[in-house]
């Protein structure tokens, strides 16, 4: 949205009338009305709204990986029962089979954490809303 002056209505910013400066009080003049729209920004543009919206991106973030993580717990369970078994009767192929099994398995939630960790820091360098809007995250390795 932005900010502009009708004579009748008074300064409209962000879609409210205001009949005064929203700062001091008093009646608008062509210097206040000149000053103010030379110096208005909108809130969402501020620094302040892009900190948050960068903060609110990196919890979805780890809220995304997480879900994720939890999600292929149950696969690092079952190869560590298969190491489990293959020590307790197994040959060594088989126990080296297993071993490498969960390897893989940890090595993938270990590459989706690197993503999330590159994520984060490609949000801190967003400048922009509408960069931050634009940015995607996905957990598909």
């Amino acid at each position: 949205m932005s900010c502009e002056y009708f004579a009748d209505k008074g300064m409209k910013i962000e879609g409210n009338y205001w009949l005064v400066h929203p700062q001091t009080g008093e009646a608008w003049d062509e210097e206040s009305v000149a000053a103010f729209i030379a110096g208005y920004q909108p809130p969402y543009l501020s620094e302040e709204a892009i900190a948050a919206r960068k903060v609110e991106l990196v919890d979805e973030i780890k809220r995304t990986v997480y879900e994720c993580l939890e999600a292929q717990q149950w696969r690092v369970t079952k190869a560590q029962e298969r190491v489990q078994l293959a020590q307790l009767g197994g040959s060594e192929g088989e126990q080296a089979a297993a071993v490498a099994a969960l390897q893989g398995e940890l090595a993938k939630r270990e590459a989706l954490r690197q993503k999330s960790d590159e994520a984060e820091l490609e949000v801190a360098e967003l400048t922009s809303i509408e960069a931050i809007d634009a940015f995607s995250f996905t957990t598909e390795l």
